[in-house]
């Protein structure tokens, strides 16, 4: 009977100190300078393509590179519209993401006026 509690505890342990830094999300603004296609199906309402998004921005005096992962079926809109992944070069976007394994995945893109 000890041993199942003690399993039962490290378990829900585990679970709180993981779920949170998975459900954390940030949003970060800055310009698309590169897009990379993994993959395509366009059978997919929101977010037709998956691959990786490069995107520039600002951090005091100093411009930033930063890389996403963007799964298939992000969402990635303007105006409440659809856009898709290789249109976004050289525009400014705001992404909201998570950090998975160490990388950034997007969860949403809004691309601005």
């Amino acid at each position: 009977m000890k041993k199942a509690a003690l399993y039962l505890y490290l378990g829900v342990v585990t679970v709180a100190i993981h779920v949170p830094a998975a459900l954390a999300q940030g949003k970060i603004e800055g310009k698309v300078v590169g897009t990379k296609l993994t993959h395509c199906d366009m059978n997919v309402k929101s977010g037709g393509c998956a691959g990786t998004l490069k995107m520039e921005r600002r951090a005091g005096e100093k411009t930033e590179e930063l890389t996403f992962n963007v799964p298939l079926g992000t969402p990635i809109t303007r105006d409440g519209k659809t856009e898709y992944l290789p249109a976004l070069r050289g525009k400014t976007v705001v992404i909201t993401h998570v950090s998975e394994n160490n990388e950034r995945v997007a969860r949403a893109i809004e691309v601005m006026k």
